[in-house]
């Protein structure tokens, strides 16, 4: 029954992580798919930048309300495990959507949420890691990959929540391949490059 109930419980995160917002917010503005626009990521970011700022902070919450409320149910229903596997599940559905063709995000914000739910102090070293990142590397997709990668070696280093640290990063570089890709080959533009081609589209 235990593991029946665990069960459930991810597979009901991986569901709240498939619900589309940036989808649903778009369509509700009247413009277009989010990923057919902009950067073509269904995130907070292009939803801002493509439909406008409010739609970006709608999309932004949602996203992280998804891992804060299934890493948080996870932990209460079955303690920390549990609430890593949760929210590692509304991840993956943030990233591969069963409700919007498996094309969802990069899952930051959920992942994220996730933190926020299981372990706010983690939460608040992942932030603060994305914006020193954020000032000395001065490119969004890389300083997000970096603060979510450090998060799981001090996951793993302090035994706690290491199940979301890992998982988290393993998703995030897969989420981000592209990203890391155009990185390697000198074409990821800086934040200013990206805002500037953005409203020039």
């Amino acid at each position: 029954m235990e593991i029946t109930l665990h069960a459930l419980a991810a597979l009901l995160s991986y569901l709240v992580g498939s619900v589309p917002s940036a989808l649903i917010a778009a369509r509700l503005a009247g413009r277009p798919d989010p990923r057919t626009v902009g950067t073509r990521n269904a995130g907070s970011t292009n939803v801002a930048l493509t439909v406008g700022p409010v739609a970006g902070i709608a999309v932004l919450v949602a996203d992280l309300l998804k891992g804060v409320i299934c890493g948080l149910a996870g932990l209460t229903i079955g303690g920390p495990a549990l609430g890593d596997g949760c929210a590692l599940a509304a991840v993956a559905g943030q990233i591969a959507p069963v409700f919007a063709g498996f094309r969802g995000g990069k899952g930051a914000a959920t992942t994220l949420g996730g933190y926020i739910g299981v372990a706010p102090a983690l939460a608040i070293i992942g932030l603060a890691s994305w914006g020193l990142g954020l000032l000395v590397i001065r490119r969004a997709v890389l300083s997000t990959v970096t603060a979510i990668v450090a998060l799981a070696v001090v996951s793993v280093v302090l035994e706690q929540h290491a199940i979301l640290g890992i998982g988290a990063a393993v998703l995030t570089l897969v989420a981000h391949r592209n990203d890391l890709a155009a990185w390697r080959r000198g074409q990821m533009p800086s934040i200013r490059d990206a805002l500037r081609d953005n409203r020039r589209r």
